[in-house]
Parts: C-alpha cells; structure tokens; sequence
C-alpha cells in the first residue's frame, strides 16, 4: 500500500520517532512540564484484527508501545487473561493474541513496559483474593510463555489484587508500583537493577500506601478516582512521578499527575496537576490508557476502547505534532429516514431511507419534505449530478438481482425518470459520474461477496469494464459488501456495511483488481456516502443514532 500524499511521511514511520528503545527508558528534565504539555485532542489510526480469541465477559485494560514496530494491549475475559500485539507498519494490524492465564485469573490490568521487560498484574476479579505480578521479557522468543519474575499476592479481599502496574528505574533500583483493584491501595516492589537485568533479582515489598489515610490539603485538587492505569515515572533529577488514567464521574476523560516520595517512614503520593482529554469517539480511559517516554524525550499518551474489534481506533496525544489523516465530523443532523444514505446540496441535506427520501434545512434542521415511492425495494445511494439526484435502486435481497437508476427532483422529490438495468449481476448499490463517465457498484453477499465489482458504464447505460476489490477489503466485509462510494482523488473512497472506515482505491494500470492506496477513520457507518458541496467534505449516516452526519478530511 502507498501513501495518499507523499509528502507526508506514512504515519508508522513519523510515530517511530517517538517511540521506546531497548535501553532502558530516556528520564525527561521536566516531566511537569511535559505532561501539561500533552495536546488534549488525539491523531488516531485503525489496528486491524482477523484473529478470533475468547473475549467475553471482559475488556480491555492497558497500552503500551513498545520499540518502533509494536503496541500492547492487556485484556481479561471470563475464562482467561491474555495481551494482544500490534504490529505498526503500513497497515497495522494484530499480529498475535496470547494467554497469559487461565480462569480465576482472568483479568489482566493495566501494565507498563520498562526498557524490554513488561509487568502487569493477573487477578482473580471474582474471589479477590489472589493476584500475581508478572514480569516478561519482551524480547524473550515466546516472551508470555514463562515470566520471569512472579509475585504471589494472596490474602485479604480486595487488599491483594493487582489492578494496575507500574515500573520505572529509580535509584540503582528497579521499582514496581502494584495497585489494588480500585487504586486504593500502593505496594511498592523492588530490588537492585543490576540483579534484576541478571535474572536474579528478588522483588520485595520496600512501601505501602493507603489513599484514604492521607491528607490532601495540599493536592492540586482532592480527587482521587478508580485509576485503571498507574504508570511510573522518574526523572533526570531522581523525582518520582505516578500518571493515573480513568473516567471521572462527569464522564470526563482524565489524566492525573502525582509526585512520589518513598520516605522508609512516611510515604508520601500528591496530586500536582490534572488533564482531561478528548479521545475519539468510542476510546475510553476507562478501559485503556497508558504513557510511554520516547528515545527523543517525547511523553506519548496512547488509548483505546474497550474492547478489540475487527478495527479498533488507537489515538495518540503528544506534545509534538502527529498528524494521521483521517476524517472528522463536522454536523450532525437527527433524521429517522437516516437508513440507507445521505446527499447534500448547499442548502439541504437528504435521508434515504428504503422506499422515502426526506429534506431537511442545513441550518435549522428542520423537515422540508419527505416523500414515499410507490414500487420501490431499497433505494442505497444518492450522488448529484446538473441538479438532479441519480439513486440507486435494487430487489435487494429478493433473486434474481435487478437494478435501476431513479431520478428525483431534488427541488420537490418528485421521481423524475427510472432507468431500468434489468436483471443484473449483483445488486446496485451507488452510481457515480467522475470525468464524464458513469461508474456503478454492484454488490454481491454472503460467501459470494468476493465477486463485487465496480463497473465503468457507457451512455446506453452498459457495463463497458469492470474490477473487483482486494481481498484486504473483502476480508473485512464479512457477509456484506460495498455500500458507498464517491470519487475523490485519483480514484474513489467507498464503504463498508457497517465500519466507521473509508476505503481510498484506485484503477489500476493493468488487472482486474482495484488498488486499495490507504483507509481512513470516518464518522459513519459504513452505507451510502455522497459529496458535499457546501464544505468540499462528505455526508453520511450513522444508522443506529439515526443521524445525517457532515465531515471534512484531515491530512
């Protein structure tokens, strides 16, 4: 796959520039300053994954990005505790998925990765009462097969489970911070580094902290929320920071920072500064949020939803601009009609619904008309074309496949004119024109999804040519197909059935396969996508929140 533009490096490469080496993690000067630094709003791209693992009755916890080719991801189900690794190059996608135990101890919590060596901690979440710290070396053949270092926490209900890990150098010392489940409760763990590296460390108790028994007079602020993720931090100075993640109870986003003293005596935790963010939608800090410190002295804050889809949405804040293409919403509009697809002209914007068209006010939103076609199965698609407004017709989901054109007034929705294509191979779903010829999709479901194509059609209205999509893109279909499409660029941005993705494709110069040149977050999802004349962007649907959503891309 090559880059939309080439002036922009791919984003896998410009992210590398941040990301962790192998020796050991750079300590920043100003770790204060670096944190109030991080940008409130994400760059974000999409992790793709085809592998099937036992997710239910759990969700993902924590986030790591490891060297420049990996990102880690712990997670916990009702059977089993496991990681997930994604790999970052062209198109990132989830290369492995492993166990890390079974059932009690099924919740694997927010983790860090220090240097090549990740700890995380592995509890029963039921019983609460048995918890285990895990250390494994990352670059290890089978890294999760054997940790190297295990602490057993067995006792008290609640007081030893291991809901989120930390782990830093501190003093010639390594230092892990366990938390119980709700973050209550601080253990701190550690031993000399040299030992540790050596594989002979042994990794005992140093400090204890109890939240509720401190004072917070003197706090930035007195709240202290159910951290999913606690990461460790020490500076060029040998000050200890802690950032904890979580949801607050306003449903605000939030990343806070404390100062650490690890008096034998008087340990010591203050809250010095807060943030929240704006993740994309459906990334929660609830769920996966976690820092990392790059090679050139850049704290990255990356997240994630909760749970590992077939696309998830990864987002990155940074202090250093990271761009990486994508689409943003820009207006939204409430529409029951909002079904099938969207079109726009500068004034209005149009729900298609099966057998209905409605028109709406840009500014006021409000219903201008709406109008019922009699013989109608399912209208797919709108695209504008000297005022008028050319639909996609088909018998979808009746055999044989037969499809037509209707031509609609857009002034008062009256059908103008119905092209009839007959029977036809696969089902209409979207007619364009670019550059004075007519394109069409023709979509096929099921096992036989592999055969849409995109079809070049004469004035007569005639299958002149034809391509099909690569696999990449099939892949990621599963029972349905192609729904939406406009010309853009050198080529055409389509859509999926179902998935926020825009898919940019291409003719190609020889064969029958269309080229797949990049993919794009996108606040649809998935159906009929029109150009939008007033801003240069696009206009969709979000189908289950039954809304015509505007948008506008983001290099």
């Amino acid at each position: 796959m090559t880059n939309l533009y080439t002036s922009f490096l791919p984003w896998f490469i410009v992210l590398s520039s941040f990301v962790i080496n192998t020796t050991g993690q750079p300590k920043l000067k100003d770790f204060r300053q670096a944190f109030e630094g991080l940008n409130q709003q994400p760059s974000s791209f999409l992790a793709k994954n085809n592998i099937s693992y036992k997710a239910k009755g759990g969700h993902l916890q924590g986030i790591q990005l490891y060297k420049e080719h990996s990102i880690y991801l712990s997670g916990s189900s009702d059977k089993l505790s496991y990681m997930v690794k994604i790999h970052l190059g062209d198109q990132p996608k989830v290369v492995a998925i492993d166990t890390l135990m079974h059932s009690p101890l099924r919740h694997a919590g927010g983790f860090q990765i220090f240097d090549q060596f990740l700890a995380v901690g592995i509890e029963d979440n039921k019983e609460r009462n048995l918890a285990y710290l895990q250390v494994y070396n990352l670059e290890a053949e089978t890294p999760f097969d054997n940790p190297i270092y295990t602490v057993e926490r067995k006792g008290d209900y609640e007081r030893v489970t291991a809901g989120a890990v930390g782990i830093t150098a501190y003093q010639g010392e390594i230092l892990i911070l366990v938390a119980n489940w709700d973050s209550r409760v601080l253990d701190f763990y550690s031993c000399p580094a040299e030992d540790f590296y050596a594989g002979k460390g042994d990794l005992r108790l140093k400090n204890s902290i109890e939240v509720k028994k401190l004072s917070t007079a003197d706090w930035s602020d007195p709240k202290w929320e159910s951290y999913q993720n606690l990461n460790l931090f020490s500076d060029r100075n040998e000050q200890l920071f802690v950032v904890g993640t979580a949801k607050n109870e306003d449903g605000g986003q939030v990343a806070d920072l404390f100062k650490l003293h690890l008096k034998p005596s008087t340990p010591k935790i203050t809250k010095i500064s807060s943030k929240i963010f704006h993740p994309s939608e459906g990334v929660d800090f609830k769920a996966t949020a976690g820092l990392n410190i790059s090679t050139s002295g850049t704290l990255i804050l990356a997240a994630a939803p909760y749970q590992l889809e077939k696309s998830t949405t990864i987002d990155i804040f940074t202090n250093e601009p990271v761009k990486f293409p994508t689409w943003k919403k820009t207006e939204e509009w409430a529409s029951p009609d909002a079904r099938q697809a969207a079109a726009s002209t500068e004034q209005h914007i149009f729900a298609i619904n099966n057998h209905s068209i409605s028109k709406y006010d840009r500014v006021s939103g409000g219903l201008v008309a709406t109008k019922n076609y009699p013989n109608t199965k399912h209208l797919n698609s709108g695209f504008f074309d000297n005022e008028l407004l050319y639909c996609a017709h088909s018998n979808y989901p009746n055999k044989p496949d037969s499809s037509s054109i209707r031509i609609i007034n857009p002034q008062n929705l009256s059908l103008i004119k119905a092209i009839n294509l007959g029977e036809s191979e696969g089902s209409l779903t979207w007619v364009v024109k670019k550059q004075a010829l007519w394109y069409a999709l023709f979509a096929y479901y099921g096992q036989d999804n592999h055969l849409t194509y995109l079809a070049s059609m004469n004035k007569d209205w005639e299958v002149v040519d034809k391509w099909t999509f690569p696999e990449e893109i099939i892949d990621e279909m599963g029972r349905m197909s192609i729904s939406g499409g406009v010309p853009w660029g050198k080529g055409f941005l389509v859509t999926g059935h179902d998935e926020k993705i825009l898919y940019y494709v291409t003719l190609p110069k020889a064969g029958k396969i269309l080229n797949l040149m990049e993919q794009y977050n996108a606040p649809f999802t998935g159906q009929g996508i029109a150009l939008d004349p007033l801003t240069g962007g696009l206009v969709g649907i979000n189908r289950a929140e039954k809304a015509l959503i505007s948008s506008q891309f983001l290099p």
